[in-house]
């Protein structure tokens, strides 16, 4: 049970804890956020809009403490990061920030990352982490990626690349999700135009009538900007926690 929700029910007066009693406000760095809580501990009736955190009607938690944590590259999975902590009415962390009393002390952690050449930055470093912990929490992954998910064969593909990611005890009960992102060439690193110049080399070549809808948006937009980043898909996230948009 969450110490700041000691009873099933708290006034409209109830107090937010200080950085004295949450140590996570200073491990995580966050104390200058809007919403300066790495973790969350409210319950689901508190995230609909109507509802303001403190109500008399709040129930005691059922969901415990929520750690966001992202590995964004070029900005995609951090705005989902960001929109899904805003939702929660937390902040999200870069995985090299994440501490380990967040780690411990979390019920769920979400993370968020994009997909490089069948590889999650930041996933593996703190999926071992979370491994390690005598209590490992619930695991929610998201992957961010160009492919479109509902394409047959992707979402596997997808679902084999965090396989590889993570140890065997998180692979087998993590929960996954996988989102669209965006892509602009013109702030990629010499590496990653180098790698998207050898794909085009081989998707160019596929004759146009056995294009996929993603061989076509690829070879379409190469060399260009092109962003997918899609809010309304965070709905199924929030529902696997009992959240309302």
């Amino acid at each position: 049970m969450n110490r700041f929700f000691k009873g099933k029910h708290r006034s409209a007066t109830t107090r937010f804890p200080t950085e004295r009693e949450n140590p996570l406000l200073n491990d995580c760095e966050y104390r200058q956020a809007p919403h300066p809580y790495v973790v969350c501990s409210f319950p689901p009736c508190v995230m609909r809009d109507s509802v303001q955190w403190g109500q008399a009607d709040i129930e005691e938690d059922a969901m415990g403490t929520i750690l966001i944590v992202h590995g964004s590259k070029y900005g995609a999975s951090k705005r989902y990061a960001d929109e899904c902590a805003r939702r929660l009415r937390t902040s999200a962390i870069r995985f090299k920030d994440c501490a380990d009393t967040a780690l411990r002390r979390a019920d769920v952690v979400i993370y968020f990352g994009p997909v490089f050449a069948g590889g999650m930055p930041g996933l593996r470093r703190t999926m071992k982490r979370v491994a390690a912990l005598p209590r490992p929490p619930r695991v929610i992954i998201v992957t961010v990626g160009l492919g479109d998910p509902s394409l047959p064969g992707n979402t596997e593909h997808l679902r084999g690349i965090v396989r590889q990611q993570v140890p065997p005890s998180i692979a087998d009960v993590a929960e996954c999700f996988h989102l669209r992102g965006g892509i602009d060439y013109t702030r990629l690193s010499l590496t990653h135009r180098i790698m998207m110049w050898m794909m085009y080399q081989h998707e160019k070549r596929i004759p146009r009538d056995q294009w996929t809808t993603d061989t076509r948006m690829f070879n379409e937009t190469y060399g260009g900007a092109v962003d997918m980043v899609d809010f309304q898909t965070l709905t199924p996230i929030m529902a696997s926690l009992g959240v309302a948009d």
